[in-house]
């Protein structure tokens, strides 16, 4: 393990984030700690040692200083943790735009003039009060402002535009260096630099062909979220895709952040994380108060999903938004029904649902084996009362009723393992070979035969 000193206030974007309009962090102070972590990458220059991950959060504030004594604030450069040269390229994709441009296409490039870039995004987001639009937006869409050689939005301070310009040079070697950096931000310091300076991140408009005329605020996305800022609380679930985490998300580091679900992959193979991905896809075109929400993505990490609002649904309601959606869920039972409160349930794990294309009522299975079989539902054409995925090849909408009904038993038996529907099934089979169980389940339903009735079902249900 490695031990380090203990720095009080924490990463500088959060503490920006958190004091943003309050008084303390004036025009004054962001020089201040511009220059202070100038000198430390001068510092590392002249060493020839290369940080190759500079930004706000990895700036440490010791003191907070105060303005009205004149005591200046105090920063430290933390460690850049693992070198850029072996990290894999989305991760490197989620730096943008800290990482410099020639260090995305060739880790190895990595040296001196990346930290001039570096300081240049960093000097921009220090006088946004620690908020970056480009590390919100989606991974295609930051490769895409590097592949077109595009700029941060424009600070209304000219100077200071300039200087993030020049540190931010497409061209390595065109970046100053440090000791030129300093001299142009004691320049900054004239008298009338607050009268010059009003940024912020809300009232800065994007005006290039990438952003078009949008304000700041309607470019960043929400549902990015910071590995840094999950708190972990308890394990909600474990499975063999992986597990749900109860976790808490506070970007401000002072447990006021709202509870969130996490859910993590157990393996991270290339058709785990594709499976994941499409499963992200249908949760994000999804949008039901009785359909877990899903809040954003962790790229490094996993997917979050979140409450939403409280009010009574039921779940017949959320299914049939599902129908209208042409989402067929494949895997409704009460494991995947969330409780949110004893009026107000949600349907979730959406990791074997598929969408139906618009000119189709079915679609391919590709893997019949992973849903469930005792709650599979019923063909399109409901031939002699026949389980649509007993046939591998289709999967309907009205599958999802008859799954319904399945999940209507588990709630009156109060999902009682010991009447479970598969128990039940078995039970009728009189057998217990795996390799027989689908034929008998197959003669059973030709023979009309279905889950008793619970006790004290009504009759209607």
């Amino acid at each position: 393990i490695m031990v380090q000193e203990y720095v009080r206030y924490g990463p500088l974007d959060l503490y920006l984030k958190k004091n943003q309009g309050k008084g303390k962090v004036t025009t004054s102070w962001k020089l201040q700690v511009a220059k202070q972590l100038a000198y430390a990458l001068n510092y590392l220059e002249d060493k020839r040692i290369t940080h190759g991950n500079v930004s706000a959060k990895k700036v440490l504030l010791t003191r907070e200083g105060d303005t009205a004594s004149g005591s200046p604030p105090f920063i430290k450069l933390n460690d850049p943790g693992v070198s850029v040269t072996v990290l894999a390229k989305e991760i490197l994709v989620e730096r943008i735009p800290w990482v410099a441009p020639e260090c995305l296409s060739d880790p190895k490039s990595l040296a001196l003039p990346a930290d001039k870039w570096s300081f240049g995004a960093t000097l921009w987001e220090i006088f946004s009060g620690g908020t970056m639009p480009v590390s919100l937006l989606e991974p295609q869409k930051k490769l895409d402002f590097y592949q077109s050689s595009l700029q941060l939005p424009t600070p209304k301070w000219t100077e200071l535009a300039t200087l993030i310009t020049q540190c931010m040079d497409y061209q390595p070697c065109r970046r100053p260096c440090f000791r030129a950096l300093i001299r142009d931000l004691n320049n900054l310091m004239t008298s009338n630099y607050e009268l010059l300076l009003d940024l912020s991140p809300t009232n800065v408009t994007l005006r290039d062909s990438f952003w078009g005329y949008e304000p700041l605020a309607m470019c960043q996305d929400p549902t990015h979220f910071e590995e840094r800022h999950l708190k972990y609380i308890s394990l909600l679930g474990k499975g063999n895709f992986g597990s749900v985490e109860l976790c808490r998300y506070d970007p401000l580091g002072d447990s006021t952040g709202e509870l969130v679900a996490v859910k993590k992959l157990q393996q991270d193979s290339a058709k785990e994380l594709r499976d994941f991905e499409r499963e992200i896809q249908i949760l994000h075109s999804l949008q039901h108060d009785f359909i877990v929400q899903y809040r954003g993505v962790c790229y490094s990490r996993a997917m979050l999903l979140g409450p939403g609002p409280s009010k009574r649904l039921h779940p017949a309601q959320g299914m049939e938004y599902l129908g209208l959606q042409r989402c067929v869920h494949r895997d409704l039972a009460s494991r995947n029904i969330l409780v949110e409160s004893e009026t107000h349930v949600k349907i979730g794990d959406f990791g074997l649902a598929k969408l139906l294309p618009q000119d189709k009522d079915y679609y391919v299975v590709r893997e019949p084996g992973q849903s469930p079989v005792f709650w599979r539902g019923r063909h399109r054409g409901g031939d002699m009362g026949l389980p649509a995925r007993m046939d591998p090849v289709l999967s309907t909408l009205p599958p999802a009723v008859w799954s319904f009904g399945v999940l209507l038993y588990e709630l009156f038996t109060y999902s009682n393992k010991t009447k479970s529907p598969s128990e039940e099934f078995l039970r009728m089979m009189g057998t217990k070979k795996s390799a027989q169980i689908i034929c008998h389940l197959l003669e059973l339903l030709k023979d009309n035969r279905r889950l008793p009735a619970p006790a004290g079902c009504p009759v209607e249900v």
